[in-house]
């Protein structure tokens, strides 16, 4: 089991100093069975991350506040949380602006140098890999995420890739996703009178507005829409899928979770019948394209037909087995 941080001697340390007892570094080794050079940097570390006062004093021998107002921070971490934030910190690998990518690597090593694992081999050994993912401007990514943590409206120029030319909207930023690689805005549209999932990537130039995002379209729980959506679709009525896959795919789909609390039924000849709801066919439509023969849509009829003119279509792409197109 993991060794919790070093908060215990921080806690302890911090107690003595509080109480004007004048610890010495030799009290600290005692006390944990520690190094001199260990103990040394955690009061190191107590200065440096939480900008504690401690001062040396010749004359008592020992080390004291200078400011005797000053307490501990009352959030503490194990170790096993911070190997859960090296996982985060890779996800960091998709922000494209690199002043904030540079901040979070700054924070990470100082919680590195005081763990007692090897945290930075750990990260050499923990990857993310992002395929077809959309590159994002710096500029837009700050401006979003500093409009999103001050309320503040954003005046855009976007391109969707529905409609030709770029469009001027003002929106009311809620929140950001990142899904599939790709980071969403969802915001309030004043044009469209309506919330709108807006893809960064889309976005060319952003103006940061004085004006303040209504406070009533804050109150909607984006993060609950987004926890009970299929996909990236949040808003729309919902519909049941039905889906039938073969036994040969079967072993695969038990292993994964489409949609929290959908319905799972294994049958007779190994196969499996799986039922939830989604707000919009398109995503879906793909996932079930990339099962090919081994999925079938039981349910709705439009889903179904959709499906099959998918299938109508591609075997009349391939009809013919002309030799491939040279690059």
């Amino acid at each position: 089991m993991a060794k919790k941080l070093a908060f215990e001697r921080y806690l302890w340390f911090h107690a003595r100093l509080k109480q004007k007892k004048f610890p010495k570094l030799k009290d600290l080794v005692e006390m944990f069975e520690i190094s001199n050079r260990q103990a040394a940097r955690e009061i190191e570390f107590m200065r440096d991350f939480f900008s504690a006062p401690i001062e040396y004093s010749a004359e008592e021998n020992g080390y004291y506040y200078s400011e005797e107002s000053f307490e501990l921070p009352g959030v503490w971490v194990s170790e096993e949380e911070i190997i859960s934030m090296i996982i985060s910190k890779r996800l960091t690998g998709t922000i494209p602006n690199p002043r904030i990518k540079k901040k979070i690597d700054s924070f990470f090593e100082k919680i590195y140098s005081h763990a007692a694992v090897d945290l930075s081999n750990l990260e050499k050994k923990v990857s993310i890999k992002n395929i077809r993912y959309y590159r994002v401007k710096p500029a837009v990514f700050e401006a979003v995420v500093f409009g999103l943590s001050k309320d503040r409206k954003l005046e855009i120029n976007y391109h969707s890739v529905y409609r030709k030319g770029v469009r001027r909207r003002v929106i009311h930023p809620l929140h950001m996703l990142l899904y599939m690689g790709n980071w969403h805005l969802f915001a309030f549209c004043e044009t469209r009178k309506e919330m709108r999932n807006f893809v960064l990537s889309r976005i060319g130039e952003v103006e940061i507005l004085e004006e303040r995002v209504d406070e009533q379209l804050k109150q909607e729980d984006i993060k609950k829409l987004i926890e009970e959506s299929y996909g990236i679709f949040l808003t729309g009525e919902k519909t049941e899928v039905t889906l039938k896959f073969s036994p040969e795919v079967a072993p695969m789909v038990k292993d994964q979770v489409w949609f929290p609390g959908q319905e799972f039924k294994e049958c007779e000849d190994k196969s499996i019948i799986l039922k939830f709801p989604v707000s919009d066919f398109r995503e879906v439509e793909r996932d079930i394209m990339g099962f090919g023969p081994g999925v079938e849509v039981l349910a709705p009829p439009e889903l179904r037909d959709i499906i099959r003119a998918n299938i109508t279509g591609m075997a009349a792409l391939y009809k013919n087995r002309d030799p491939l197109p040279t690059l």
